[in-house]
């Protein structure tokens, strides 16, 4: 599922929309497409201004406000209380339940693994609070110290301060930033330079372009247990049409532990295309096989991917790795199922 709608017993999270269109006044709404009251929805924030949120969920940019504590760029899944004049995000109420019985100290760093998919085990409440204590952080760093603890990577303010910048930007400005990445890549290619090397030596500046490469290859690393299900942030990568806004990718795994013989990958991607509309997606695989789900909300642009479809299943199909899967829908309906597992032996 990706910025879209789920259910209460699948509430696996992707990543977030390639394009944040114009949140100005106008652009947003607050009558919602096809989601119902009572909804359980997962999106991203992308603004907050006295109480009152913009998010996008299921491509849609949309106004409401929050009975928790929200930041922008955080991930979220929450219930869609569509009954007053302007819809509510709610926690489900079993977890609003548990959030009540504990100390008021306590309920902010809760609420936020809560509206996360995360458990509020001991371990995960005290890392928190430990973390952002040490650090004397504001309620905003407290969602890149939970985006830092879920991929593993040693907790310090600069890291903590970095991610809330790049979890902020906008589509459009990170696009400006890949250009800029990218001209200098091809100047330092016609100085002879390997452009792995000169991604490595552009890591370590202090410029804009720097500092966005260092988050992005945090935001890059896939979480480890018990976060590989929370609603995390996706990395902005670029397309490989310069001229086109980037996408929000997410990374993750699972198995590989004792008694299993092999780790699972999966790679969920969204993205707003000029022709083809919102494109979402999901790569899965276990080494040796491959299945690729596509989504597209727009009928017209589900319509121009299947006209592509062969030449893409020619260049997947080039890969060392069996295709079990490549199919075309529309808005998804996740039912748990992974498709890989229906025949991965093949």
């Amino acid at each position: 599922m990706i910025d879209g709608i789920g259910n209460s017993n699948n509430l696996n999270i992707g990543v977030g929309r390639g394009q944040t269109p114009d949140i100005s006044k106008g652009a947003m709404t607050l009558k919602a497409k096809g989601i119902a009251d009572g909804t359980v929805v997962e999106g991203r924030v992308l603004s907050a201004e006295n109480g009152t949120y913009t998010v996008r969920i299921a491509g849609q940019n949309l106004m409401a406000r929050s009975n928790l504590t929200l930041y922008p760029g955080q991930h979220f899944q929450a219930l869609w209380d569509a009954k007053g004049d302007v819809p509510v995000l709610r926690l489900r109420p079993e977890d609003a339940a548990l959030l009540g019985k504990l100390p008021q100290g306590d309920r902010e760093a809760a609420s936020l693994l809560l509206s996360k998919g995360l458990p509020l085990t001991d371990e995960l409440m005290l890392g928190l609070r430990r973390e952002f204590r040490r650090l004397g952080g504001d309620s905003v760093s407290m969602n890149s110290l939970v985006e830092l603890m879920a991929r593993g990577e040693a907790v310090t303010s600069e890291k903590a301060n970095l991610l809330s910048w790049y979890l902020s930007m906008d589509s459009n400005s990170v696009a400006a930033q890949w250009r800029r990445i990218r001209e200098e890549l091809r100047e330092r290619s016609r100085r002879g330079e390997h452009p792995l090397e000169s991604l490595r030596d552009m890591k370590e500046g202090e410029d804009e372009s720097s500092l966005f490469l260092r988050a992005h290859s945090l935001v890059s690393r896939p979480p480890r247990e018990p976060f590989s299900h929370a609603a995390l942030a996706g990395a902005w990568w670029p397309s490989p049409d310069e001229d086109s806004l980037p996408a929000r990718v997410r990374f993750s795994s699972s198995g590989g532990g004792p008694g299993e013989e092999r780790r699972y990958y999966q790679v969920s991607f969204a993205l707003d295309g000029v022709a083809i509309g919102e494109v979402s997606g999901r790569l899965e695989s276990d080494g040796k096989a491959l299945a690729v789900s596509i989504n597209a909300e727009d009928p017209a642009g589900r319509d121009i991917i299947l006209e592509r479809l062969n030449e893409l299943r020619d260049d997947l199909s080039d890969l060392e790795m069996s295709l079990q899967y490549l199919g075309v829908e529309g808005r998804r309906k996740d039912d748990g199922r992974r498709y890989l597992r229906l025949d991965i032996e093949a």
